[in-house]
């Protein structure tokens, strides 16, 4: 492929780590992101040391490179898969955020007895469920509404919000997918960033998620974005598979060797060619050198003290599993006659799949949606012009001499919840105002998807957001656009021991 040098063709992969830090390549088309134009930057930022040595002039002595500090940001549109049950293909980040992913594939349905309050459903099916799960409930008197599961007693579910009308027996409740927060064990990510697919690529290993936002403002496509925040950066890395493309078959003065590169992914093109070199000398009764051009993109194999070096690359016992083909040789044949070699072809920097963008259904305008916030009994939807929530989850690094970049590891610090409304002021409305005054205890959700004709919710195209425990934390009376307007923020709290909130797709 030609590189255009252009940066909509920027490709974004996010995959999950199974260790920190070390870093796992895409392997689908189903790793990418569908990112805006201009709204996704990945920096190397390495902390700079100052040198106070005298260099016996009034100028500074060279600083110090320190430990990485690679860092990003990433904006893409807050929506569902489309397909009941199936995760969004925003999950990884979400997953990294919340800390746990609870994927529902079983789809249960209610039993007698269900109130507008508590739904039941079939004995022993209440372990199924998971609080601050949505559920959907497929009842037209209701318009299939969205509700969160507040607990779980047994097989009955106590709802966060009311329903309008008690559900009848064997009404279906959907297929859930729930992020739920946890205290220690979120994933991190490794952050691909083909930067004009051709051009450049960089890569961030031991990406957390620093600071999680969905912005709503009404009429317009509703928002997602994520900081992230890793321990190691690379700049067109090489990827070497072992048993896939680990093996340099080669003659020299010595005669026919075979040479192992370790497996890894290496920061640089550089670093790939001193391993290469490495593996060669190691075997070798020679001194070969390799060296990667800047210019060209190319690699050169290179005898320094011997009479002979032959490349085989399609002879040698090693064919199948030669790393000719990932340095740009063609493998077809073998390079002979020479003590030195150019590469055929410059390094891959192409995006090693197309993106499948099959886990996103369109992007959602914020209309026909619904915000609850109060007890609850509170069904009835606030007119708010804006919402926008945040989730605050920093993290602390591990510092260790033995990694090489300084940091081995990192944890969550903390985790902070707010959701900011910005409301048209219904004359008479004094709740929220009271709910700060007293520090009384509030719930908060907002439906967000797409509904039918009828105007039943329609499954596969929703998510909820779920603030458990809340209070009301700041409150003004502001202006908009010349009509009375509040404005008022809720700030989460763990109450008992239990998590605070929750973001589900139903």
């Amino acid at each position: 492929m030609v590189a255009c040098n252009q940066t909509r063709n920027t490709r974004l992969a996010a995959v999950c780590e199974t260790t920190e830090g070390v870093p796992v390549s895409p392997s689908a088309g189903t790793d990418f992101q569908p990112i805006q134009t201009g709204a996704f930057s990945l920096t190397p930022e390495i902390e700079t040391l100052t040198n106070d040595e005298s260099t016996g002039s009034l100028g500074p002595a060279k600083s110090i490179s320190g430990p990485e500090a690679p860092a990003g940001s990433v904006s893409l549109y807050m929506r569902h898969s489309g397909v009941e049950g199936t995760e969004p293909g925003l999950s990884p980040f979400l997953e990294a955020a919340f800390g746990q992913k609870v994927v529902h594939g079983t789809e249960r349905d209610t039993v007698g007895g269900s109130t507008t309050t508590v739904v039941n459903v079939d004995t022993g099916e209440g372990v199924d469920f998971v609080v601050g799960q949505a559920l959907l409930i497929k009842d037209a008197t209701n318009g299939y509404s969205i509700r969160p599961i507040e607990s779980i007693t047994g097989d009955a579910l106590t709802l966060g919000v009311a329903i309008g009308t008690a559900p009848a027996a064997a009404v279906n409740l959907g297929d859930a997918v729930t992020f739920r927060p946890i205290d220690c064990g979120h994933k991190t990510l490794s952050i691909w960033d083909y930067r004009g697919n051709g051009t450049a690529v960089q890569m961030m290993a031991g990406s957390r998620v620093t600071n999680t936002t969905i912005d709503v403002t009404a009429g317009e496509l509703i928002n997602s974005s994520f900081d992230l925040e890793g321990i190691s950066y690379y700049f067109n890395p090489v990827e070497v598979v072992a048993g896939v493309n680990d093996d340099l078959d080669f003659t020299d003065d010595g005669g026919t060797v075979a040479a192992t590169i370790p497996a890894k992914i290496y920061k640089k093109p550089s670093a790939f060619a001193e391993a290469v070199a490495a593996a060669m000398n190691a075997v070798s009764t020679d001194t070969i050198t390799v060296t990667y051009s800047n210019s060209t993109g190319k690699f050169t194999i290179a005898n320094t003290t011997g009479a002979v070096l032959s490349l085989l690359w399609f002879s040698g016992a090693n064919t199948g599993t030669t790393i000719g083909g990932t340095m740009g040789f063609v493998v077809a044949s073998d390079d002979t006659g020479s003590l030195s070699y150019v590469s055929d072809n410059a390094l891959d920097i192409d995006s090693p799949y197309e993106p499948d963008f099959s886990a996103f259904a369109d992007p959602l305008v914020a209309k026909n949606h619904e915000l609850f916030i109060g007890d609850q009994a509170d069904n009835i939807c606030i007119k708010a012009n804006s919402v926008s929530f945040s989730l605050g989850t920093p993290k602390a690094n591990k510092e260790d001499i033995c990694a090489e970049s300084g940091i081995s590891g990192s944890v969550i610090s903390e985790r902070t919840a707010t959701l900011s409304v910005t409301a048209f002021l219904d004359t008479y409305d004094a709740d929220k105002i009271c709910r700060l005054l007293d520090n009384t205890d509030t719930r908060a959700v907002y439906n967000a998807g797409l509904k039918d004709g009828s105007g039943n919710w329609i499954p596969g195209y929703n998510w909820m957001l779920y603030m458990k425990t809340a209070t009301v934390s700041s409150y003004s009376i502001d202006d908009l656009d010349g009509l009375v307007a509040v404005s008022f923020e809720l700030t989460s709290f763990v109450k008992d021991g239990e998590a605070e909130v929750f973001l589900s797709f139903v």
